[in-house]
């Protein structure tokens, strides 16, 4: 073999020489090889490994056997990646996964996107996370809501469970990736619609007094705000001076405050129900007298006052929103109290103050549509199927009205 004697690439000063298919050899006792590895994503071009050796042909041929044994492998672990990556997108973990963030593009309350991660995650995801979407058949379903029950797990909580899947299912059937939706042919448990725990104007005074006389008397302006006007904890915590109307003796609710472990922050009330809510003096003498606290609170410390300032905050000038979490704790410290001192239990949630505003706006005799209205409910069937219900007095009213109308026959009565 004539080797001419140019200067290589290498600047060995020896003419790279074709030996063999895939071996080159490149110095007087240095040997190329190189391999096909496949094409390039982008520019389609062929890509080759190259490795050299020094030990000889023989030693050349073997290595090149190895690195055609490499590529191999690397085809097919690549392969079973994608195919498992394939496989895993067809599961409803998957599936869930994409539900959430879809309900997160389409501007579902982050506080309800978390609760759904919340129990997809420690419940669902454990369960049937691995089954694939087209594999799941009612009967599973079934099966899976039992185990839930049998191990304690309330009707209410698994139909939440349910819920979720349904909804999951559904969306998938839109996206054509099934053809119908198999939970809607499960059979979750029947979850009984419990009453309305509300408390009564006595204990509503009680724990009005109980707060203002506490060290912190600004948790009887929240109560009584919450029990006049109906609010949600959220949409209480998100009132601005600047919703107020004075004049008008109203204020708009325009956001509510949502919060998560990864944060809060504000959003539309419920429902999207931006909402103006009529007051009466005594909740305007409420507002006025929070309003005079706050100025001079300011005023003392020398905060400028800011017309975005929170009615209910934490800060001296009212720059952030007092968190829903910090009100459900209070309350629940005012109803412990309660409790402890009059030895009879107090099970009231803050929400409960929301159910006395619907349950007595009832009493009184206003339509649902008025009670929707303020409640901030979008349709007045809501209304009148959660706070419209017979009371013993309407009941009994009713009655009496039904006996005025005949005279009965003395030996009826004899």
């Amino acid at each position: 073999m004539s080797a001419a004697k140019t200067q290589g690439a290498q600047g060995t000063g020896f003419k790279r020489v074709q030996v063999e298919k895939g071996i080159r050899q490149i110095g007087s006792h240095k040997w190329e090889v190189q391999v096909h590895v496949g094409r390039d994503p982008l520019t389609r071009k062929l890509r080759q490994m190259s490795r050299s050796t020094t030990g000889g042909i023989r030693v050349a041929r073997k290595l090149r056997s190895e690195m055609i044994t490499e590529v191999a492998k690397n085809h097919a672990d690549t392969a079973s990646v994608v195919n498992s990556e394939a496989d895993a997108a067809k599961t409803l973990a998957h599936l869930l996964d994409r539900w959430v963030a879809h309900g997160e593009r389409r501007g579902r309350s982050p506080s309800t996107i978390d609760g759904y991660r919340k129990k997809i995650d420690a419940v669902i995801r454990p369960e049937l996370g691995a089954v694939a979407v087209t594999d799941i058949t009612s009967e599973m379903l079934d099966a899976f809501y039992d185990r839930l029950l049998d191990g304690g797990t309330t009707p209410a909580t698994v139909m939440h469970y349910h819920r979720i899947i349904s909804a999951a299912l559904t969306q998938a059937r839109k996206w054509k990736a099934v053809g119908v939706n198999v939970a809607q042919d499960a059979t979750p448990p029947s979850v009984e619609l419990k009453a309305l725990t509300v408390p009564p104007p006595e204990r509503v005074q009680a724990l009005i007094e109980l707060a203002a006389a506490s060290r912190s008397p600004e948790w009887a302006t929240v109560i009584t705000l919450a029990v006049f006007t109906g609010l949600r904890r959220g949409e209480l915590c998100g009132l601005r001076w600047g919703d107020v109307d004075w004049q008008e003796q109203s204020f708009t609710v325009h956001r509510s405050i949502w919060q998560t472990k990864d944060g809060w922050g504000a959003k539309e009330p419920k429902t999207h129900q931006v909402r103006r809510v009529i007051l009466g003096p005594a909740t305007m003498a409420v507002l006025a007298g929070r309003h005079k606290r706050f100025t001079d609170d300011a005023n003392l410390a020398e905060v400028p006052l800011r017309e975005d300032a929170y009615v209910i905050s934490p800060d001296i000038g009212g720059a952030r929103p007092m968190m829903p979490s910090t009100v459900t704790l209070a309350f629940g410290r005012l109803c412990k109290r309660m409790a402890e001192t009059t030895g009879e239990p107090w099970p009231y949630r803050f929400h409960d103050l929301r159910h006395y505003t619907g349950t007595e706006m009832d009493r009184s005799g206003y339509s649902a549509r008025t009670i929707a209205d303020r409640m901030g409910h979008r349709n007045p069937a809501l209304t009148q199927r959660v706070y419209i219900h017979e009371t013993e007095d309407r009941a009994r009213s009713g009655a009496e009205s039904l006996e005025a109308e005949l005279s009965l026959p003395r030996s009826l009565t004899a």
